[in-house]
């Protein structure tokens, strides 16, 4: 079997970026500001986030169809995402009040939204059930006479509204039942037990961040006020109650995935085959600095010399990019049975016990913080390394077996 030298510095996608984002809501999005704990949380990660927010208190949707802060702000400019936030009754009392008054202005000021742009992904904001329901509206409508009877008609509606006009949902009055049933003293209400407490506003910053970046925010060294373990615990339920029905949430719609592998075509040159989930179009930088050119799946690149070079994919689904870079050698990148594709990190996200995939023999692996600093290292000369219990973080993982080097994150909630 022939050996291939693979040098894999960094396989890691790049999700660093600015991203634009308007709140159209109320005073539970503007209450302990929850815009500015979402931006100090992406900052934590490596992203940026520019926002405005139109949130007059007690503002519905159909207040905001009608005010012309609101359709300014949507104008305003090209926006990556627009969190709706509904007041916090009226998408939870009866059926045919919200079918007359809350789904139409949803959809309403989806439209107006898509007008402006249309590749602006609208999140609907799902608020939660007030802490002994909605007295105000309790004989009326007995299901919401009780917090766990509104938070239900909360979620209904809001995934509802998201289904029917394509949009995606940010379950944070789910979040909040998952730290109820876990921790039922842990306060996330303000004194009038309809507002957030800054825990209760942290936790909807961290959901957001789930629900943009699709990871979970666990590990991040942003605690919004909060101590350290608290901030964790609402960090890791965000991350679960996000990732863990992703699908409801419709949170994996209109996002390309770009990755690809490397074989040997020839010397000094390389083949390489994207894999690129709901993407129309590929462009590939093959690291001589000729930047960005329009490509096809499979490519292959001949190189001048024996040195390194970064290759680049960009896969576009027309609204959006992802990027996927890696470093190689074309003299000594190869395929076989024994590549960097036979080393697997899974399952990503983990609730802790993560299996690594080998090829076998000696084997380091390392465990890095966000901050670069080493937490743990593992050294097996097995095909299969288990380890269990790790602490919800996010974390860089550097795998060294023989004459492969993969660096890639991992991602622990618990």
């Amino acid at each position: 079997m022939k050996k291939y030298l693979l040098i894999f510095l960094l396989i890691q996608q790049l999700h660093a970026q600015q991203t634009d984002i308007l709140f159209i809501g109320n005073s539970y999005t503007y209450t302990n500001n929850l815009p500015d704990m979402l931006y100090r949380l992406a900052l934590a990660g490596g992203d940026t986030i520019v926002h405005n927010s139109s949130t007059p208190g007690g503002y519905t949707f159909q207040m905001h169809s009608q005010d012309n802060n609101t359709l300014a702000a949507i104008n305003q400019r090209t926006w990556n995402y627009v969190i709706l936030q509904g007041q916090s009754q009226e998408p939870a009392i009866d059926t045919a009040y919200v079918e007359a008054n809350v789904f139409p202005y949803a959809t309403l000021l989806d439209s107006l939204i898509h007008e402006n742009d249309s590749c602006t992904q609208t999140i609907f904001f799902m608020t939660w059930g007030r802490k002994n329901g909605d007295a105000s509206y309790c004989s009326q409508y007995p299901p919401v006479c009780t917090y766990t009877g509104m938070q239900d008609q909360l979620r209904g509606r809001y995934v509802q509204m998201a289904q029917d006009n394509h949009a995606i949902v940010a379950p944070v009055g789910e979040a909040w039942r998952n730290v109820i049933a876990t921790n039922p003293a842990f306060d996330l209400y303000s004194p009038d037990e309809s507002h957030p407490s800054i825990y209760g506003t942290y936790l909807g910053a961290c959901v957001l961040y789930a629900t943009i970046y699709r990871q979970s925010p666990a590990g991040l060294n942003y605690y919004g006020g909060l101590t350290q373990s608290d901030a964790l615990f609402l960090q890791t339920i965000a991350g679960t109650t996000v990732l863990d029905s992703i699908a409801t949430w419709n949170t994996e719609i209109y996002y390309p995935d770009a990755s690809f592998g490397v074989t040997q075509a020839g010397i000094n040159s390389v083949n390489v085959n994207a894999d690129y989930p709901s993407a129309v179009s590929l462009s590939w930088d093959d690291g001589t600095g000729n930047g960005f050119i329009a490509g096809n799946a499979s490519e292959t690149f001949t190189y001048p010399a024996a040195n390194n070079y970064t290759i680049c994919l960009a896969a576009s689904n027309g609204c959006r990019t992802d990027t996927f870079c890696m470093l190689i050698n074309p003299a000594t990148v190869g395929a076989t049975e024994n590549n960097a594709t036979a080393l697997l990190v899974f399952p990503n996200p983990s609730d802790g016990n993560v299996s690594i995939k080998l090829p076998g023999g000696p084997a380091t692996v390392k465990f890095y913080s966000l901050e670069g600093n080493l937490v743990l290292e593992k050294s097996t000369t097995e095909k299969t390394l288990l380890l269990e219990n790790l602490p919800p973080a996010i974390y860089f993982v550097e795998i060294n077996a023989g004459t492969i080097s993969v660096r890639t994150k991992l991602v622990i909630v618990q």
